[in-house]
């Protein structure tokens, strides 16, 4: 009897890549042929998203083309849409199963049993060996859920209150990654930063301090965390970590203090300013991205100034602009003072421009150093691409394949 096929269509963010890898080894250890998403297959497991209502568009889509390319395949449907699109009468149609966001950690269990296999293996491993992997940087869930209110955001009322893994649960999974042949993690959470806070403590704070007193881990990158969250022991742990990469990613969303107010967040001007002032004396040389929203509710002239001008101050090399889009369900969906859209769209530009002066300086920082790059990929052509530690994207060559998960010496030379 030939053996299951099964493949992974996965929208949004990095928590549900996480989720991915771990579906994928358990499908692995089941038996079953994981094969890639152009591929006819047997099973389409799909982790949508809906943070705007064109992610929850487009998760319907996938659902559909799954459904049209086989239409004798099991259908899995899992993530932040899945409640939506278990509402929509076609979708629900076409979807052999919804796995709702609190038990989707036991989905291949789940779906074992739905196949009619109820005795189903203790899986070994929690993650695909690197060559069985679809990247060689994996993506690690430690926290899951979200206890904050942002007036803009909807996933915390789809991914309930923050629970986290213990502290030795995550060092067991660094290690049992490093044997698997990873040299890079990415620690990953809808809320990392209120990692732990479910037991009432600042669990990064002892969890960082445990990571850099271990052997045989391999390097971590934070995938996000907010501003306020940077307490000093955390930032001091930063500075002297020897598996932690010199890269962070603080999501401001706004440099308003009016704005951050309405937006429901902790953070203020000032806060941001000196937050980052210690972390760039504790990690001098830092790399730092952010995330803006342009054209929130009641967003004046002097609020988008305000954003402008703070961004340009502080040592961000990129910026992800997002114009405000409507998302039902959400506070700021009952707000008043919506911006006009081509006042949206030429903040959108203004910022997108500053972003790339800002990188274009960033870059011609590198020119001449030697850096230290993990390859990812390595093309017909024999270029090897991937990232330094400060999250600098190369291109090197010559590279063959066997230079994949390894670290390369270069010199930049050109940008």
């Amino acid at each position: 009897m030939p053996r299951r096929s099964v493949t992974f269509l996965s929208l949004g963010c990095r928590v549900n890549q996480a989720e991915d890898a771990s579906y994928r080894q358990h499908c692995l250890e089941s038996g079953w042929q994981v094969v890639d998403e152009k591929s006819p297959a047997d099973i389409f497991i799909i982790n949508t998203c809906a943070v705007t209502l064109e992610a929850e568009r487009q998760s319907r889509q996938v659902v559909r083309k799954a459904r049209q390319s086989n239409p004798q395949a099991t259908i899995v449907v899992t993530g932040c849409a899945g409640r939506a699109l278990q509402r929509h009468r076609e979708v629900n149609q076409l979807v052999d199963l919804f796995i709702p966001n609190l038990t989707k950690d036991n989905l291949v269990t789940e779906l074992r049993r739905f196949l009619g296999k109820e005795q189903h293996p203790q899986f070994q491993y929690h993650f695909p060996a690197v060559q069985e992997a679809k990247t060689t940087r994996l993506n690690l869930k430690i926290t899951e859920g979200c206890f904050e209110s942002c007036s803009f955001c909807i996933i915390p009322s789809m991914r309930g209150t923050v629970r986290s893994l213990d502290e030795s649960t995550v060092i067991q999974r660094l290690k049992e990654a490093y044997q698997l042949g990873y040299k890079e993690v990415v620690l990953t959470g809808i809320h990392l930063g209120a990692y732990g806070h479910e037991k009432g403590e600042h669990g990064l704070e002892t969890l960082f301090p445990r990571i850099n007193q271990e052997k045989d881990l391999p390097f971590i990158r934070l995938s996000s965390i907010d501003p306020h969250e940077l307490t000093v022991p955390i930032i001091e742990s930063l500075g002297s970590s020897p598996h932690i990469h010199p890269y962070l990613h603080l999501p401001l969303q706004s440099g308003s203090d009016k704005i951050l107010q309405s937006m429901r967040r902790r953070d203020t001007q000032a806060d941001i300013i000196q937050k980052i002032a210690q972390l760039q004396k504790a990690v001098p040389d830092i790399s730092l991205t952010t995330d803006i929203i342009v054209g929130f509710p009641g967003e004046k002239e002097e609020d988008f100034q305000q954003t402008y001008e703070l961004i340009e101050y502080l040592p961000f090399h990129k910026i992800h602009v997002f114009p405000f889009s409507v998302r039902p369900g959400t506070r700021a969906a009952y707000m008043k003072e919506h911006v006009y859209p081509e006042i949206k769209k030429e903040r959108v530009n203004r910022l997108l421009n500053l972003s790339q002066k800002l990188k274009l300086q960033w870059l011609n920082h590198w020119m001449g150093q030697e850096v230290k790059v993990l390859i990812e990929t390595v093309t017909s052509s024999e270029e090897g691409k991937g990232y330094t530690p400060h999250y600098l994207r190369v291109h090197t060559t010559p590279c063959t394949p066997k230079d994949v998960n390894s670290f390369q010496t270069v010199v930049i030379t050109a940008i």
